[in-house]
């Protein structure tokens, strides 16, 4: 009853996401536990953020669409030399004008900025990898957190069950004489104690399962279980193969994208400093003795004397210099919390490991022992109060060893998630 084997399945693997992890058998949970691919699931289908992601999504294809588009022809028309004095009363001199002008783009410019729409349009995508890496990680996090919860309380139900047990064999040998009344208040006080904590149990598991609810529906039901069975993995991985692996994350990868949209946005603003040509072509009548029509053309191209666009180009190559500088300090940043949560990691590791190599066995024996010896009127009450006590305390430590284990790897994860574009 006492022996570790049983408390503890709350666990997680090393370097597997939790959505690999095996369901607990169905007479352990039930067959409707949530597992965390389901919820998972449930997160991305209820999360509005990648429903918006999908509408600007289309926004950009609206944009490469536009930025293919040539410039439209201007069809104009001039009336000169009416309403005058002379021989220019009314109408006499009348001349009417009528042509169509097109700008024709240089420099490649129509090329140059639908590259830049599609670079920009491929930000969208690297925004729903993020967003999806980011929704997934919270998910995540919460859903160990239910787990841990989960068995808390199984273990809080677990002593309030063995405190009650107690209390009544202790109730049988008061009324047999056996034992003194003192020992059936100390038992009695065990159970309200243990009581007391199964409520504060309840709450704290009450509380996860709510935050994990809110992912899927602010009136989501909270009577579900969830379903996770790992174990501690014996095996750590070296540091230096962890932070191998940030270089192909979407908060790093992205920054490729982000060069090239930076190049193209450069490219742009150079082919800018080139004047477009605007040719114009049409027909003048003029009102004069039998009316007269000739046909005209012409080509206008702006002087670039003083607007070169030498300021946007500056600030265009500056945007470009300064992505291998973003992609450093995220890289850094990035760097710096793996190590923590890799610290953290190994900490609850090692903690973990000496509670169940040391402390559990020898609490586990002291309290068969103490059992054993009250039996044989070698004990008081109090001392097998004390044993149990120190045995739970043990696995308590254990279970909060293991959450901050959970929590670190969960963060490994998240860090070191590849994307998938």
């Amino acid at each position: 009853m006492y022996y570790f084997q049983k408390s503890i399945q709350v666990l997680f693997i090393l370097l597997l996401p939790l959505g690999s992890l095996p369901a607990k058998a169905a007479n352990e949970t039930g067959d409707d536990a949530l597992t965390f691919t389901q919820a998972l699931q449930r997160a991305m289908t209820a999360d509005p953020r990648l429903e918006l992601n999908t509408i600007l999504a289309e926004a950009s294809d609206g944009q490469v669409e536009q930025a293919k588009l040539r410039p439209n022809p201007v069809i104009g028309t001039e009336v000169e030399n009416f309403l005058g004095t002379g021989p220019l009363r009314g109408v006499q001199g009348l001349e009417v004008t009528l042509g169509v002008s097109q700008v024709i783009e240089t420099a490649e410019k129509r090329r140059r900025r639908t590259e830049l729409a599609a670079a920009e349009r491929s930000l969208v995508d690297w925004e729903r990898e993020m967003l999806v890496a980011r929704i997934e990680t919270s998910v995540r996090s919460a859903f160990i957190d239910v787990l841990l919860a989960q068995q808390m309380l199984g273990l809080r139900e677990e002593q309030l069950d063995l405190a009650k047990r107690s209390a009544a064999e202790t109730a049988r040998l008061v009324d047999a004489a056996r034992s003194p009344k003192v020992e059936q208040t100390r038992a009695e006080l065990s159970v309200r104690r243990q009581a007391f904590a199964k409520q504060q149990a309840e709450r704290e598991y009450a509380a996860a399962k709510s935050v994990l609810a809110s992912f899927w529906t602010d009136s989501a039901p909270r009577d579900f279980v969830v379903a996770g069975e790992v174990a501690l993995d014996s095996a750590t991985p070296e540091f230096s193969q962890l932070a191998a692996k940030l270089s192909n994350t979407a908060a790093v990868a992205r920054y490729s994208a982000v060069e090239e949209s930076r190049k193209a946005a450069l490219d742009l603003e150079r082919a800018r400093a080139t004047p477009d040509v605007e040719i114009f072509a049409g027909g003048r009548y003029f009102n004069e003795e039998e009316g007269e029509a000739a046909f005209l053309v012409g080509v206008e191209v702006p002087w670039p004397v003083f607007d070169k666009n030498q300021g946007n180009i500056h600030t265009a190559r500056a945007k470009l210099r300064a992505v291998g500088l973003e992609r450093q300090a995220t890289h850094r940043e990035l760097m710096m919390a793996l190590n923590r949560a890799y610290q953290q990691r190994i900490s609850a590791q090692a903690e973990a490991d000496a509670i169940q190599s040391e402390l559990l066995a020898a609490a586990e024996a002291t309290l068969r022992d103490t059992e054993e010896g009250y039996e044989r009127g070698q004990f008081q009450q109090l001392a097998v109060l004390d044993s149990r006590s120190a045995l739970f305390e043990v696995r308590e430590a254990y279970l909060e060893a293991l959450r901050r284990y959970a929590a670190a790897q969960a963060e490994i994860e998240a860090l070191t998630r590849p994307a998938k574009l």
